[in-house]
């Protein structure tokens, strides 16, 4: 196919998808009032029946839609026409003889055995896959093709039944197809002579009239009818007729009564749509040549009574072509083609998403080999040109070159498949198994097993031929070759055996008799006795597992959930795949649970629920895990009971600056930092003159401890340990008191009664808290006030810790009480000046702390140009925090993007101070804020904004104290401005609101 027919026919088939999409969205659109597939038998149509449900199901197909797949009646095989006939039958039954004029049908024969083709025989090869999948992630088959590419039509026509053939693949444009003129209308493609030659082609005149109809004429007659054009193509017929409302009433009289039904739909008549329907439509056709054209089944007097009937009927009535072009006409017609197309030839339809690998979980997707829908091992070997579908393939398996598998379950067994060979499994009605194999260019209708003759094979193995064939018919499609079993797996092992056999020559005469006296059937009766239920659940199941292993595959690779979830299905099958993928998470490490927790608590619809969790359940359970992790690696009972006794009444008061942030801020919260490190630059400070973090602990002489909220003014005493174990509850005023005695190991869960945990410390704890400036200042005065605790409690008990040990005791404060947060607060406040800290990936975080080294011009002009102002508004950074985490935990691109470039700011501001270039400095702040605010929408607000909009001329720099929405935010005066031009500014617009400037200095040692 040349570039420029890919690029159109691409183009089309993406907006056959929209288009589909639209209609299916939009029920008053109007869509097939009938959309009939014909079945050869009541098993058939029972299967096809169940694939149209899921599709039902799922929301794939339209349910404005009378969907109803016909068998021949009675199981007797009435052909094509014959078929075609009791469809409109069916139709009269159900909306009237006066309607059938005015009723839009879409008609697909799809009732043959699929005899070439025998993987496909129980699904049919309507059902079979086309490799790609749908742009809603589902994967595809002729069936789903020929509804998208026919959607459409039925806007842009009147009553009439559009027929398609069930085994070829038209690409085109359907709009390129009118539909306009009465009597029928064939979709024509040119195609090279020689394959016309296999097929029907049509003769037309100058006014695109069908002139003769070419059945599978040799090249040279071709020729001579002046089918052949000057490029060497003929119009090929591809099975796509349009017959118009006038014409289907027509033919309705024809079985309008039982006798005529009977007539016409019989096996021995057997009328084909296309020689005996289209033919006498011809216009330079006649009758005696018409009654001597071949029979579908044979020639007799019933046919011959059958078409001069039609002929009477039909003939005089136009057929016009159409010529859409591009065209390109695909036929599923062989197990050969199959491969081919599969594996050689996919490259010529990428553009329409065809893939070599579809939907399958392999470690290596070889682009020498195929598969489709399939779970292959790790240690599987696939030899080149192969094909596998459906199928589970199991460590040690082997597949030898150009082989087809299908439907293959070979779990638990290591499979030697010889080259050349197709395999397919089925499992019957009674849940017994039947395997079967023969050579992938074998033909059924033939005797030939592996291109072997399989009398000769008999002959040599001494095998009567009455054990395998029942009567004259010696065919590879009749021969009783594959053995019955109980279980998969000795259905297994005996196709091993038959392979060996086929591939050596030799079979054992143990191996021989227990073959000759087990129940064998053959390609015809296997499957003929297959459960659809069974096929359409190994096919589910498969499925789903395939899809959440995947899923899950991209979750450990890091990619963004968006890409990840591209794996599962988003209908009524997601939440069987999120239990797989649940059960899945039982074995992954910790980073890639978290993300897997997240990710189900965004994909459970709201009131379903998952192991008897929420989606909110979920949610929370991914902070608690990390929170549980967190409290794993940086605590440690740092009592020694046999020790460190303290006497009553000894006390420590801890002091500790706050913080503010200038760069690199949400880098060094977990499990951000866990993965990637993190960078931030802050600086220690105090406010109005003092450090307003305070924690004072005292030894009591009671056994109990003491929690004092000196802001809220509230002392509760617990005299019991369980209380003091509920640490989680953010309006509890006590909760990081409980805390910090756990994290610090004063308290223990299940280490006995509060009296004995208090025994080693000397008597009882009090523990008093105290922050002099407003709660949710965005100063990190909370995490840093866990850091007081450590301190104070650490101190009193005589523990020597260092600021690193203290900032990790903070952290683990924090995720005890579920506010998340990460390290840079506690560092900020515990550690004095303006300093750069950095860690690297790993759960253990060592901070690399450096402190600037500024000249004392540079920090004197720091000082006088920094300025904070009290916005008045408080905020929470619990909900802000799950927020952004939730976005890192999902992979969110331009999450991941910022907090790159945010730590780079980080050390760029660092550069600049150092350099004593404060402006510079400031103008990299606002670049931070723009990316703050980007990051979440909830770090600025109305009020924020207009703070900073009044002051713009005064201003160089700009940024928010925390995580955004109220506290105190900063900025860097330009060089000729001063604070109190600030601090009157602000006062002249927002006067006793709150919002004013708060003096404060950088916390030097």
């Amino acid at each position: 196919m040349d570039s420029f027919s890919a690029d159109f026919l691409s183009s089309s088939y993406s907006d056959l998808w929209e288009n589909y999409r639209y209609i299916k969205g939009n029920p008053s659109i109007k869509s097939w009032d009938h959309v009939v597939i014909t079945a050869s038998d009541e098993r058939q149509a029972r299967m096809y029946r169940l694939q149209i449900q899921q599709r039902i199901d799922r929301g794939f197909l339209p349910s404005s839609c009378n969907y109803l797949c016909i068998p021949d009646p009675d199981g007797k095989r009435v052909g094509s026409g014959g078929a075609t006939l009791s469809v409109i039958r069916h139709i009269i039954d159900a909306c009237g003889a006066d309607a059938i004029e005015k009723q839009r049908v879409l008609l697909i024969h799809s009732g043959g055995d699929s005899r070439r083709i025998p993987q496909y025989s129980v699904c049919g090869k309507l059902f079979s896959p086309v490799p790609r999948l749908l742009p809603d992630g589902n994967v595809s088959t002729l069936f789903d093709e020929f509804f998208i590419q026919f959607s459409s039509m039925p806007e842009r026509i009147g009553g009439g039944m559009l027929v398609l053939s069930g085994d070829v693949l038209l690409l085109f444009n359907p709009l390129q197809v009118r539909l306009e003129n009465g009597g029928a209308t064939a979709v024509s493609m040119k195609a090279p002579a020689t394959t016309g030659s296999h097929h029907g082609v049509f003769l037309t005149g100058t006014d695109g009239q069908v002139l003769e109809f070419l059945h599978k004429l040799p090249v040279e007659d071709l020729e001579k009818k002046g089918a052949v054009n000057t490029q060497g193509t003929v119009d090929i017929d591809t099975g796509v007729v349009w017959l118009s409302g006038g014409l289907v009433s027509k033919l309705s009289t024809l079985v309008m009564t039982e006798k005529g039904y009977k007539k016409y739909l019989n096996e021995e008549t057997r009328l084909n749509f296309y020689g005996d329907f289209l033919y006498p439509l011809a216009r330079e056709v006649d009758e005696k040549a018409y009654l001597c054209q071949s029979a579908e089944h044979q020639q007799n007097e019933a046919l011959m009574a059958c078409r001069k009937d039609l002929w009477q009927l039909l003939h005089g009535e136009p057929l016009y072509v159409a010529k859409p072009s591009p065209a390109q006409f695909l036929h599923f017609g062989t197990t050969e083609e199959l491969r081919m197309l599969t594996t050689s030839s996919v490259d010529e339809y990428r553009q329409f998403g065809w893939r070599r690998h579809v939907l399958t979980y392999t470690a290596s997707q070889s682009e020498g080999w195929a598969s489709h829908a399939s779970w292959l091992a790790p240690s599987v070997q696939v030899e080149g040109g192969s094909y596998i579908e459906d199928s589970y393939l199991d460590q040690g398996t082997v597949v030898g070159a150009n082989s087809v598998v299908s439907s293959l379950d070979g779990r638990g067994f290591s499979l030697h498949i010889h080259p050349d060979t197709a395999i397919h499994q089925i499992q019957l009605e009674d849940g017994s198994f039947c395997i079967r194999c023969y050579g992938v260019g074998n033909n059924p209708k033939q005797g030939l097993w592996f291109d072997k003759s399989i009398t000769e094979l008999l002959n040599a193995s001494a095998i009567p031929l009455s054990a395998v064939f029942d009567g004259e018919e010696q065919s590879l499609w009749d021969a009783r070759l594959f053995p019955v079993c109980k279980t998969r797996e000795k259905a297994l092992l005996w196709t091993q055996r038959i392979m060996d056999w086929i591939a050596t020559g030799v079979l054992g005469e143990e191996v021989r008799e227990a073959w000759i006296a087990s129940e064998r059937m053959s390609l015809a009766t296997s499957f003929q006795g297959a459960d659809p239920h069974a096929f359409l659940s190994l096919q589910q199941g498969l499925e789903t597992a395939i899809r959440a292993a995947l899923f899950c595959r991209s979750i450990e690779a890091d990619e963004p959930h968006e890409e990840a979830i591209r794996h599962l299905n988003d209908d009524d099958r997601l939440l069987r795949q999120l239990e797989q993928v649940l059960r899945s998470s039982e074995s992954m490490a910790l980073r890639p649970r978290l993300r897997l927790y997240k990710s189900i608590s965004l994909l459970l619809p709201p009131g379903q629920s998952l192991a008897g969790r929420t989606g909110d359940e979920y949610e929370d359970m991914t902070y608690q895990v990390l929170s549980d992790e967190v409290f794993k690696h940086y605590s440690s009972p740092l009592i020694d009971r046999d020790f460190f006794s303290q006497p009553v009444g000894k006390s420590v008061t801890v002091r500790l600056p706050v913080r503010i942030n200038f760069g690199g801020g949400w880098s060094d919260t977990p499990p951000y930092c866990f993965d990637f490190g993190g960078t931030v630059l802050n600086a220690a400070l105090t406010v109005a003159g003092e450090r307003p973090v305070q924690a004072r602990v005292e030894i009591l002489e009671e056994p109990l401890v003491r929690c004092i909220w000196e802001d809220g003014g509230l002392s509760k005493e617990f005299t019991t340990l369980e209380p003091l174990l509920s640490y989680s509850d953010p309006k509890d005023p006590f909760a990081l008191h409980k805390a910090a005695l756990v994290a610090c190991g004063v308290l223990q869960p299940g280490k006995g009664s509060l009296e004995e945990q208090l025994l080693p410390v000397g008597g009882g704890i009090e523990l008093s808290t105290k922050v002099s400036i407003p709660k949710g200042s965005g100063l990190g005065a909370s995490s840093i006030l866990a850091g007081a605790c450590a301190q104070a409690i650490t101190e009193v008990l005589g523990i020597e810790t260092d600021e690193e040990s203290l900032c990790s005791l903070a952290l683990c404060v924090e995720q005890l009480m579920s506010t998340g947060g990460g390290w840079q607060d506690q560092v900020g406040g515990v550690v004095s000046g303006i300093k750069l800290i950095q860690t690297k990936p790993g759960l253990q975080q060592k901070f690399a702390i450096r402190k600037l080294q500024l000249t004392e011009h540079t920090l004197h002009e720091l000082q006088k140009r920094f300025v904070l102002v009290y916005t008045g508004q408080r905020r929470l950074a619990r909900n802000i925090l799950r927020e952004v985490v939730g976005k890192v935990l999902t992979r969110d691109r331009r999450v991941m993007e910022i907090l790159q470039e945010i730590q780079q700011l980080a050390v760029l501001m660092a550069y600049e101070l150092e350099k004593g270039r404060v402006t510079e400095f400031a103008t990299l702040l606002n670049r931070h804020w723009e990316l703050s605010v980007e990051l979440d929408g909830g770090t600025t607000n109305t009020c924020i904004e207009y703070i900073f909009s009044s002051c713009e001329d005064l201003i160089d720099g700009r940024f928010i104290g925390g995580a955004g929405g109220g506290g105190f935010l900063f900025m860097i005066l330009k060089e000729n401005r001063t604070k109190q031009e600030l601090s009157d500014r602000l006062q002249a617009l927002f006067q006793d609101s709150g919002i004013a400037v708060w003096e404060s200095e950088f916390s030097t040692p």
